[in-house]
């Protein structure tokens, strides 16, 4: 890519003085210019020959959407996972509660399973007596079964 050309005053004057004589061309900088690999499409001289973005804030952009997202891609998918059960515990919660003055509410595991629920994720585990609770952001759950052998999720608000 060619450099681009400036006209400079050698004694640092205003351009309004056009004598040939005291101007010179020179090239900006003996590096070529590069595009940004952020990916932004941005041309840009460099200052340094390792320099490969405009500056840090085309760096951070780089760096969050491609090696930071692919690091914590494990941790997105469980939160994800984590906010799906919460909100489906939240619908059946707020369905089923009327009709229960308990305080909480039963329903079958299916049912919840057919909303994309799973046991596997959860934020914690409280033990109270014989029962077992898996804690979400909101709601806790228990389960076991009923006489004819299915799987009851039992609902609590925290």
């Amino acid at each position: 890519m060619p450099h681009s050309v400036f006209i400079v005053n050698k004694k640092n004057e205003s351009m309004r003085n056009k004598n040939p004589l005291n101007q010179e061309e020179y090239y900006p900088s003996p590096i070529n210019r590069r595009v940004c690999k952020c990916g932004c499409g941005h041309d840009f001289q460099p200052g340094r020959k390792d320099q490969l973005y405009i500056n840090k804030r085309h760096y951070d952009a780089d760096y969050n959407r491609n090696n930071r997202k692919i690091k914590n891609q494990h941790i997105i998918a469980v939160e994800k996972q984590l906010r799906l059960n919460n909100r489906t515990l939240d619908k059946y919660y707020k369905a089923n509660i009327t009709n229960q003055k308990k305080g909480f509410v039963q329903c079958y595991l299916t049912i919840l399973k057919a909303d994309n629920f799973t046991t596997q994720h959860h934020a914690g585990i409280v033990e109270k007596g014989a029962k077992t609770f898996y804690c979400l952001y909101d709601y806790k759950y228990c389960l076991f079964k009923n006489t004819i052998n299915q799987l009851i999720i039992e609902i609590h608000k925290e």
